[in-house]
């Protein structure tokens, strides 16, 4: 991390005009808010990345899908760079240039970034990796008020620069061929004014600048502590690990409730899904298929919905009256997913005979990794596994 960047950083904060104009001479907005991500990323959601790194140990494509999920979590923040981005080139009248308007429409991401670091590295330092304020009009307010306040008057910062910017008439008329030697002197135009002289990020910024990535070393070492206490919870599950009991209502149409350990002396797989999972939707002919042919030979399905608060008991009970399944569906609160740390859906793990986990699988799965990991579980040969179709 060089100190340009730092400096840079610094003078947006402390300085915004000019350094809405140094952007203006030497662009470098967007590059800054790219950096300001993978810098969120890291230090800020230590704890999703160890996760997601600890996971790919796991034989599926998914989880290196959840190491740039960690990544795209920190940009979803970054896409106020839009609004602010368009408000410049709606607002900028004749002196609009999109290329510029981007450049200056990501630098008002630095205070947004900087005001949520804060509340962040606060939880992290109350313990709580990851700020969850609900879905209220008070907490949504509370988490976003001050970033949002900040950006807007960078924003209009920004503004302002877009607005000095020379009239392109007067740039045209500057452009035009110099009139004939005999022309009188009157008629020849004035020479353009000579670009004003870029501002430099000052001590005060660098200052600022260096404040806020100490800032986010605070946070990522009470990250790496949270984690480090936490080690078991961010693992995934192993091989020959006991698989948790479950204790599950049905929520298919049949009466009563579904125990793991009532299916010990068969080869269980749960898959763990939700209405809402396109992916889960994908899975679910595959898995009818693979429930027809493995059934018989002593694999059991169960089917474990996680849909949430998303979807209500009836909408989940309309979903399997249309789209039924050959083999138990349960229903659970929250306690299967968390004994088993389904971070990501579709998950499905594949648990043998003696009750231990065989293997786990995030994401679409083909019927060809399914119909291996229940050939092994069973103790068959591999040749033994159905061809994929």
């Amino acid at each position: 991390m060089s100190l340009s960047f730092v400096g840079r950083l610094g003078q947006i904060l402390v300085a915004p005009r000019a350094a809405m104009a140094r952007i203006e001479r030497e662009g470098g907005g967007f590059r800054d808010a790219l950096i300001l991500i993978a810098l969120g990323a890291v230090t800020l959601r230590f704890p999703q990345v160890a996760e997601a790194v600890l996971g790919l140990t796991q034989p599926s494509r998914g989880t290196i899908l959840r190491v740039v999920g960690v990544f795209s979590n920190e940009a979803r923040d970054a896409l106020m760079i839009i609004p602010a981005t368009v408000g410049i080139v709606l607002f900028g009248g004749r002196r609009r240039d999109p290329n510029l308007d981007l450049e200056i429409g990501a630098a008002c991401f630095a205070p947004f970034f900087v005001a949520r670091a804060l509340e962040r590295v606060a939880f992290a330092i109350a313990g709580h990796p990851l700020p969850a304020w609900g879905s209220s009009i008070g907490g949504t307010l509370l988490a976003y008020g001050p970033a949002t306040l900040w950006a807007a008057w960078v924003f209009f910062q920004a503004l302002r620069a877009a607005w000095s910017r020379p009239d392109p008439r007067t740039a045209a008329a500057a452009e035009a061929p110099t009139p004939s030697s005999d022309a009188p002197a009157a008629e020849a135009a004035p020479p353009p004014p000579a670009p004003p002289a870029v501002p430099a990020p000052g001590g005060r910024a660098l200052r600022a600048g260096l404040a806020v990535m100490a800032l986010l070393v605070v946070g990522l070492g009470f990250n790496i502590a949270w984690a480090s206490r936490h080690f078991d919870a961010l693992r995934p599950m192993e091989h020959g690990e006991a698989a948790p009991e479950i204790d599950l209502p049905r929520i298919d149409g049949k009466a009563g409730r579904l125990t793991l350990s009532s299916l010990r002396g068969k080869v269980v797989l749960l898959d763990f899904w939700a209405t809402w999972c396109p992916p889960c939707l994908q899975m679910m002919p595959i898995l009818h298929d693979l429930h027809e042919e493995w059934a018989p030979r002593g694999v059991e399905f169960v089917g474990v919905d996680s849909d949430g608060p998303q979807s209500t008991v009836e909408e989940v009970r309309d979903f399997l009256v249309e789209h039924p399944a050959p083999y138990p569906i349960v229903l659970d609160d929250g306690t299967a997913n968390t004994l088993y740390k389904i971070r990501a859906l579709p998950q499905m793990v594949v648990i043998d005979r003696e009750g231990a986990v065989r293997r786990v699988f995030i994401g679409f799965t083909t019927r060809r990794e399914l119909a291996s990991a229940f050939a092994d579980a069973l103790g068959a040969p591999a040749e033994g596994a159905p061809a994929q179709r």
